[in-house]
């Protein structure tokens, strides 16, 4: 458990993933079709890139910005590519989130953006996600585990256990 922000949800799980999942639909997150947007930092791109990979193989609608949209499409992912908010080009972040054509947002800014008081493109992108209840990860290691429960949904998502459930669980394993 560890509180980023306002508050904090602990589940339990068979592994990580699973208790993770659990833990993300409990602060009720969801996700009803297969779209995302990522905007992730050049030095975090490699990190996300297999992930993705996978997402794109399994059908998923991959839209991205153009730093990210190069990468992706340099390394055989298709991606949709959007323009960034103060870029006044269609397609532009701000209608596919008005018009809710993602189900969530993977924005991982540079160490030098996130320490920033500026008004940025990313700073405009996290606050619209916001206002429209679009799911936003914008750490990488969150990132990394949202998609891995994408890749491989967890069987027991939503599945309500109580500890000692899970303790007669253990005890004849």
């Amino acid at each position: 458990v560890e509180m980023a922000s306002t508050g904090e949800v602990a589940c339990l799980g068979e592994n990580l993933k699973e208790a993770f999942f659990n833990a993300w639909l409990a602060t009720d997150q969801s996700i009803n079709s297969k779209s995302l947007l990522v905007s992730i930092a050049d030095a975090h791109k490699e990190k996300l890139f297999d992930l993705i990979k996978q997402l794109d193989d399994t059908g998923w609608e991959i839209y991205s910005t153009e730093g990210t949209h190069h990468y992706l499409t340099k390394n055989g992912i298709g991606s949709y590519f959007v323009h960034k908010v103060r870029e006044k080009y269609e397609p532009n972040i701000t209608n596919i989130i008005a018009e809710r054509k993602i189900d969530l947002i993977i924005n991982i800014p540079s160490q030098q953006a996130a320490g920033s008081t500026q008004k940025t493109d990313g700073y405009t992108l996290r606050r619209m996600a916001i206002d429209h209840h679009i799911p936003l990860i914008t750490n990488l290691q969150t990132a990394q585990i949202i998609l891995q429960c994408l890749v491989d949904k967890p069987k027991n998502t939503g599945l309500i256990r109580s500890w000692q459930d899970f303790m007669r669980l253990k005890k004849y394993e």
